[in-house]
């Protein structure tokens, strides 16, 4: 089994149709647990996407709930794609886990929304803004783990842009006047902003200093 690096979306999908499945022929998860010779838990990792989707355990789960060839065919069919690993795979290395569910919805969306209480978000930020932030949030990293984490990041920046996918981020305007490296970084950083906001699929919304209402710009 390889390592884990968070499902991707297909693995998503057919972990809840096995749940579905299962709570439409009425059967318990004790119940599926019998079923497979295993622990509850086992069931529930697997309608979680929580585990890699084995073949025989899925098998024996849609015999269980009696689901005909039909709709099982597909489903078996599918199990290859959905235990792929997702393409952020070779940076799992340089991720908290909390990106690696994060990442594994971003890659399908078609519309990302992202915020920050008091920085630029992680989407719109560049990599010179990234790397003087990892600094401070990850000081025992060695400059080279760093340096993927900048990547990583770059690399979801990219894969949006060329599929399309629509960013819309929402920040302080506080964040524009928190230094975050050095004067060039943040000037490198207001001016990327400012390049962004012209982006036909980026929509940016300011929160002005000690003002209630947004600014909308796009």
């Amino acid at each position: 089994m390889r390592a884990r690096s968070g499902p991707t979306v297909e693995h998503r999908v057919l972990a809840v149709r096995l749940r579905m499945l299962r709570e439409r022929a009425g059967i318990s998860l004790r119940s599926a647990a019998e079923a497979l010779d295993a622990h509850p838990a086992t069931v529930r990792r697997i309608e979680r996407a929580e585990t890699g989707l084995d073949a025989r355990q899925v098998g024996e789960l849609l015999r269980c709930y009696g689901v005909p060839p039909a709709v099982a065919e597909p489903i078996m069919a599918g199990l290859a794609a959905a235990n792929l690993p997702g393409w952020w795979h070779r940076w799992r290395d340089a991720m908290e886990g909390w990106q690696q569910d994060v990442i594994g919805v971003e890659s399908s969306a078609s519309l990302v929304r992202t915020w920050h209480p008091a920085l630029v978000p992680e989407l719109l930020r560049t990599p010179a803004y990234a790397a003087a932030l990892y600094r401070t949030q990850y000081p025992e990293d060695s400059p080279a783990r760093r340096e993927r984490r900048v990547e990583l990041l770059r690399e979801r920046r990219r894969r949006m842009c060329e599929r399309g996918a629509a960013l819309w981020a929402l920040f302080p305007a506080a964040a524009l006047h928190t230094r975050v490296g050095d004067r060039e970084t943040m000037d490198g950083q207001r001016s990327a902003l400012a390049e962004a906001m012209r982006e036909q699929h980026v929509t940016v919304q300011v929160v002005p200093m000690g003002h209630p209402c947004l600014l909308y710009t796009s």
